[in-house]
């Protein structure tokens, strides 16, 4: 029974590993936002940054990158 495979990657010369022997970095920027964080137009930004709270829509723009107009200073929490 075979439990463990094992491949010389230096024998490949770095072909089939695509970062390996790469001479560029790629890179991630992270998930495209539908619009800007609520929280820069927000009267409550202030607020919620000294009490570490959030609201409704600062959530879903963090889990959804978008969030309703309505969601803003709503359902304000303690951060998770």
């Amino acid at each position: 029974m075979i439990d463990m495979i094992w491949m010389d990657a230096g024998a490949y010369m770095g072909r089939g590993v695509k970062t390996e022997y790469s001479e560029t970095v790629e890179q991630n920027y992270g998930p495209e936002n539908k619009r800007e964080c609520p929280c820069d137009t927000c009267p409550m930004m202030q607020q919620c940054l000294d009490n570490g709270t959030e609201c409704s829509a600062m959530r879903n723009w963090c889990s959804k990158g978008d969030f309703a107009d309505k969601d803003l200073m709503r359902l304000v929490r303690a951060m998770a």
